[in-house]
């Protein structure tokens, strides 16, 4: 279900489990040349957790890896490898697959130039890469393997491409539309050398710090807003105020492997993992949420979406131009950029790739109460599946993989307490609810406090709901698809 954040006790089981696989082996595992001393297992890390677009590729690599060896490969992932307290997760993750603590990686591509690697930042130029199409073409042409081809600087191998998701600033208390918007203001986004550059261009601090971007520091106005994407607004500490017409750039993930691993491995094993990268990159081509999609749901849950001006457009485009200077400066970075540019005229842009603007919904009020607020209290319990909920209408990857599992509901005059168990995600949600005679409303803290309302019925430990009114398919699905088992 949509989140705001992950609960701290799954981060921290994550964590643990992260730094025990890492600290039990250190390189691949098995019989490199694949012979009966079994399969060979090679651990892949990233910053990211279960839920992200990124995990979802990383296990589809994983599947495709296994898949095509015969089982003879296996890619053991890592989720949160560098731990919840790091710096720069990012780039901590890069150097343990630099260093060989970790096998493979999916790093961002906009965290290496820290790491020594310029020959992806063309592909991070402000304002360059607007759509999702024409990253999918980027990933795909033969400047893909030339940006790649700069990752040998880090001792690591460039395996593939992986789009992800536009980014966009979100402002907190106003929308980022021009220069000024940012000027004196502390601005979150990702850590790497030209993305700070750019924030800094617009007259904004930039910071990579969770802590400075608490909510006390948004409600105190020192933070202006943050660089994410639609897909990944949910985890926004505060609410915001998205500028859908200005994108700061494009986040691909380089699927990558340490070189010296590589180089030990047989030549079979190698083209399994090189077939396999090719084949997860295409999966991801096929089944990353549109631009529009995202931006429904980020409305739906109610975020709000403007646009900037033309002239807006214009200023923010002239305030960076220093940056393009720099870049510039390097023969092949320029060469690169130009590529880009001209690849981007050729690009045509649906209207799926496009974020519309929306206003965000007013803040509900807590539901009235005139029933007994006792008579639905215990503890109930369900199970859905993502068959399930495909037959209801549900066809999202990512909604399907999120929203699958057993569902617990604790009611208690009013309040209630809502866990998710599956095998690759978790829930913890506490909020309100209201009982008038045979409705029940249910106030959503993690949609902005959405209500949905239905009548209810009880009978012999079973409760059933029916939606009263209308409400996205995916909520009226996890309320309505199966009766609630009273169990407590």
């Amino acid at each position: 279900m949509g989140k705001t954040t992950k609960p701290l006790r799954w981060l921290a089981i994550l964590a643990i489990a992260s730094g025990s696989l890492v600290a039990c082996t250190s390189g691949p595992s098995g019989n490199k040349a694949g012979g009966d001393a079994g399969p060979v297992t090679l651990r892949i890390g990233t910053a990211d957790y279960l839920g992200r677009p990124s995990a979802d590729a990383i296990q589809e690599f994983a599947r495709q890896a296994k898949t095509r060896s015969g089982g003879r490969l296996i890619i053991e992932p890592v989720w949160q490898a560098a731990g919840e307290n790091a710096d720069d997760w990012d780039q901590a993750v890069a150097r343990m697959v630099k260093d060989g603590r970790l096998d493979l990686g999916v790093i961002p591509t906009r965290a290496w130039d820290t790491e020594g690697v310029t020959s992806l930042r063309a592909l991070h130029a402000p304002f360059l890469v607007t759509s999702d199409a024409l990253a999918d073409q980027i990933v795909v042409a033969d400047l893909a393997d030339e940006m790649m081809a700069g990752l040998d600087k880090a001792g690591v191998t460039g395996l593939a491409l992986l789009p992800e998701s536009l980014r966009h600033p979100f402002g907190y208390g106003r929308a980022l539309l021009s220069p000024k918007d940012y000027a004196g203001k502390t601005f979150r986004t990702p850590r790497s050398e030209l993305g700070d550059a750019t924030i800094s261009a617009l007259g904004a601090k930039p910071s990579d710090a969770e802590d400075q971007v608490g909510v006390e520091a948004i409600q105190a106005g020192r933070v202006g807003g943050s660089d994410t994407a639609f897909v990944l607004a949910e985890s926004l500490q505060a609410p915001a105020i998205a500028t859908g017409n200005v994108t700061f750039t494009t986040k691909v993930n380089s699927l990558v492997i340490n070189s010296k691993v590589l180089s030990e491995l047989a030549p079979t094993t190698k083209r399994v993992l090189k077939d396999a990268a090719s084949a997860t990159q295409r999966w991801v081509l096929d089944h990353r949420v549109t631009e529009a999609e995202a931006a429904r749901v980020y409305c739906s849950g109610g975020g709000a979406i403007v646009a900037a001006s033309d002239a807006d457009l214009t200023a923010l485009v002239r305030a960076v131009q220093p940056v393009y200077d720099q870049l510039e400066r390097d023969a092949a970075t320029k060469r690169l950029l130009d590529r880009i540019r001209e690849l981007k005229r050729t690009v045509r842009v649906s209207a799926q790739g496009v974020a519309t603007p929306c206003q965000a919904r007013a803040r509900a009020t807590p539901p009235p109460a005139t029933g007994n607020q006792s008579i639905l209290n215990g503890v109930y319990r369900y199970e859905i599946t993502q068959q399930e909920l495909r037959g209801l209408g549900v066809t999202n990857p990512r909604d399907l993989a999120r929203n699958e599992g057993m569902f617990t509901w604790r009611l208690h005059d009013g309040r209630y307490i809502f866990d998710q168990a599956a095998p690759g995600e978790t829930d913890h949600q506490e909020g309100k609810y209201a009982i008038a005679g045979n409705r029940v409303t249910f106030q959503l803290s993690w949609v902005n406090d959405l209500q949905v309302t239905f009548t209810w019925k009880i009978s012999d430990k079973v409760l059933t709901l029916q939606l009263d009114g209308e409400t996205e398919l995916l909520l009226k699905a996890l309320f309505t698809a199966h009766p609630w088992t009273k169990i407590a």
